[in-house]
């Protein structure tokens, strides 16, 4: 089976693709994800689904976790959004993210949800390999919790 490198989501009449990680980017993502942002709510559900597995999570994760500073969430978000590209009129691919770390397309500057959305699309997207398929899907439906329901996705 192929591995699947971009993905396409439409959010509020938008369209966006997501890409894959490289393979640095994807394992900093991943620890910090285990490190920094399990304590946030979601470590129940990722312990579970990793024993379910048969691994030992205890063993998995560091000891003495903190939460992200700000700057260290923003490097974090910049990360997974540096995979993203809104689909432009014509075809033409933008990145979301300048080379310099500004904004690359109009009107997502100031829309927080729409951010959000594209960080767990390009953060769930780049991490389902460490998931059974049933452990993906709850864990996405615990960041749905998370979105109103009036946010399409």
């Amino acid at each position: 089976m192929a591995r699947e490198n971009e993905k396409t989501v439409t959010i509020k009449d938008r369209t966006f693709k997501i890409g894959k990680f490289d393979a640095f980017t994807g394992s900093y993502i991943a620890f910090t994800l285990f490190e920094k942002m399990m304590p946030m709510g979601v470590e129940e559900k990722v312990m579970s689904v990793l024993k379910a597995e048969g691994n030992n999570p205890e063993a998995m994760l560091p000891q003495g976790r903190a939460l992200m500073t700000k700057g260290e969430f923003f490097a974090f978000q910049r990360d997974c959004l540096s995979v993203v590209k809104e689909v432009m009129k014509g075809g033409h691919e933008q990145p979301i993210l300048n080379s310099n770390g500004s904004w690359g397309v109009l009107g997502i500057e100031r829309d927080t949800m729409l951010v959000l959305v594209l960080t767990l699309h390009a953060l769930l997207f780049n991490v389902s390999g460490f998931f059974t398929e049933n452990g993906l899907k709850d864990l996405a439906d615990s960041f749905k919790d998370m979105i109103p329901s009036n946010m399409p996705t």
